[in-house]
């Protein structure tokens, strides 16, 4: 609990330092709520990312920690945003990478720290639809599943 309070705070004073933009307002909310619905799963709920991300959007990608920069652009098929190389995920594996797009454009990327919500997803099954959206918790401590289910 003590490093979600660390993370969060370090997060506000890095957007204080840095100048938040509207696509940084939007990740750090995601984050905030993402954090409490994950939070407030029992085993074997599901997470609908529509109920988490009510905003305009028809796909997602979730990136594994180290996924390099260029495998993100070729995945997305369009040159990374700044909060994608700022997040710097092909040195890190303390965070996923969630990347939300409508039509052809980034609605925004947000480093997620791992300690919020965690994801196993393989890239086989990437985009996203935001009908598909839908992951599974398997237990405490486990990352969540892809489930898919409507």
């Amino acid at each position: 609990m003590k490093r979600v309070s660390f993370i969060r705070a370090a997060l506000l004073l890095l957007g204080l330092i840095t100048g938040c933009s509207q696509s940084d307002e939007l990740a750090d909310g995601f984050i905030r709520d993402l954090g409490k619905v994950n939070e407030a799963l029992k085993s074997d709920q599901v997470l609908r990312m529509d109920t988490v991300n009510k905003g305009e959007w028809d796909r997602m990608f979730v990136f594994a920690p180290y996924t390099a920069l260029s495998e993100i652009e070729t995945a997305i098929k369009l040159k990374a945003s700044p909060a994608i190389e700022n997040a710097r995920l092909e040195e890190r594996d303390d965070i996923n990478l969630i990347v939300f797009l409508n039509r052809d454009n980034i609605t925004f990327a947000a480093a997620v720290p791992r300690s919020v919500a965690d994801f196993s997803i393989s890239k086989e099954v990437q985009p996203i639809s935001r009908s598909a959206a839908v992951f599974k918790n398997t237990g405490v401590g486990s990352p969540l599943i892809l489930d898919g289910k409507k």
